[in-house]
């Protein structure tokens, strides 16, 4: 039996992406999948969404967070104090991104845990919260499909002389 829900609206969206990134720590999460075109939209400028993703970072060894996005200078534009963030949690956070000439789809997708939030029309906002455990594992499999066919993305640091 599938267990997901249609989310709608722009501030439904977000409010469910920014509570699935609040309760990473206290759920002790280990493996998380951003998937986004830009991430221009998601909740990483909220200070609380921030001081969540350096709780869930200080939980212990092997925690990950990935990402994927096409473009990433919107993301660092737009959500300064997550690119600040990301310096200090390098060690955690993988980034990948396509090579131009490989169009890529990205879905909008977050997945953490046995727990997920897929974008169905980002255009729409219109999104479904999943916790199946065998859609979730789909998803997870089709994060780490698309993650194979990029290279590395959105240094930590930029090396200048």
């Amino acid at each position: 039996m599938s267990e997901s829900h249609v989310i709608e609206g722009r501030e439904a969206c977000t409010a469910a992406w920014r509570e699935l990134l609040l309760d990473l720590p206290a759920r002790g999460v280990r493996s998380v999948w951003c998937i986004d075109p830009d991430f221009s939209e998601w909740p990483f400028d909220d200070a609380a969404v921030l001081d969540a993703l350096l709780r869930w970072a200080k939980g212990g060894a092997g925690r990950v967070m990935q990402f994927v996005a096409a473009d990433y200078a919107p993301l660092a534009r737009r959500h300064p104090r997550l690119a600040a963030w990301r310096r200090d949690w390098s060690h955690c956070i993988q980034a990948w991104q396509p090579a131009d000439e490989d169009r890529i789809e990205l879905p909008g997708l977050l997945v953490a845990g046995g727990v997920a939030l897929e974008m169905l029309d980002a255009a729409r906002w219109r999104a479904r919260h999943v916790n199946a455990a065998a859609e979730v594992r789909e998803l997870v499999e089709t994060s780490e499909a698309i993650a194979q066919r990029c290279s590395p993305g959105w240094p930590a640091t930029v090396l200048g002389l």
